[in-house]
């Protein structure tokens, strides 16, 4: 009876687990079990080790399935919500694909549009390179918190990379110095503004993106300043967008005068690492 409330409690851990971090995980979990369950497959003691594995292919199949064939059809028919490019050819990217197989690259289709729009008109003048988007939102339910984000709940925000130069040879790159694209920040420099010392006196949330810089070689980078001040001159210029986010420091450095432009004060992540969007 104990080991079967552990496995039981285990199994809602799971579910709690995968729910927050694909928001359709969870259920999907449940579904393969069901199906396991019906189709008459049991696990005997012996066996337990070959019923996990049978278990997990079949949930990544069914999963991966779900992912790219039914959810950006239920998505955008139920939440009018749209999954940003993938694969195809676009001047518009995912910084990793992960974003996408995670669920978190839905967008309004109005915020879609836009971004294309800014990704045609920064291919006009920089030809080799893309826009490159980070978390955007889950697709489907207003509200469902997309962690750790604070307000990417309703389709109309999105987070996107700052651009960055080899520094062995100085050269523009489409890679980043964080597989994620978050965690690496571009620091103030002397006389700036320090608006993260600041904020790191007041919440230690001001800083969680320093966890997720997965695979980070920020010695190999550096920052590209001129391909990011011309992306946020495109944001600015962009109407439907209403309002971003960017570090005060980033912000007088680019000579942003923009009513766009706002601070998002201490108790949200920095924005030294990615610009915040939103319709």
């Amino acid at each position: 009876m104990f080991k079967k409330i552990i496995s039981f409690s285990l199994q809602i851990l799971l579910v709690i687990f995968l729910t927050v971090l694909t928001q359709i995980g969870g259920i999907i979990w449940i579904i393969c079990w069901l199906q396991l369950t019906i189709f008459g497959y049991k696990k005997k003691k012996k066996h337990y080790f070959n019923y996990f594995k049978i278990k997990l292919l079949y949930f990544l199949a069914f999963y991966l399935f779900a992912t790219f064939a039914i959810i950006p059809l239920a998505s955008e028919k139920y939440s009018n919500r749209v999954a940003l490019p993938i694969f195809e050819e676009s001047n518009l990217q995912p910084t990793t694909i992960w974003t996408c197989i995670l669920n978190r690259h839905y967008v309004k289709p109005q915020l879609k549009e836009a971004l294309f729009r800014i990704g045609k008109d920064f291919d006009k003048k920089y030809p080799n390179s893309k826009v490159r988007y980070l978390d955007a939102n889950f697709p489907f339910y207003t509200g469902f918190p997309l962690l750790p984000h604070i307000s990417h709940n309703d389709g109309k925000k999105i987070d996107l990379s700052f651009f960055y130069l080899d520094k062995e040879t100085g050269k523009p790159t489409h890679e980043k110095p964080s597989f994620s694209g978050y965690g690496i920040y571009e620091e103030p420099q002397k006389g700036e503004i320090n608006q993260p010392a600041i904020c790191l006196k007041q919440s230690w949330y001001y800083d969680i993106g320093k966890y997720a810089k997965v695979y980070s070689h920020k010695e190999d980078y550096s920052f590209d300043t001129e391909r990011t001040n011309y992306l946020m001159k495109l944001i600015i210029k962009e109407k439907s967008l209403k309002k971003f986010f960017l570090e005060p420091h980033l912000k007088n450095r680019f000579n942003i005068t923009s009513p766009k432009w706002r601070f998002h004060g201490c108790k949200a992540a920095r924005h030294d690492d990615h610009v915040h969007v939103q319709l």
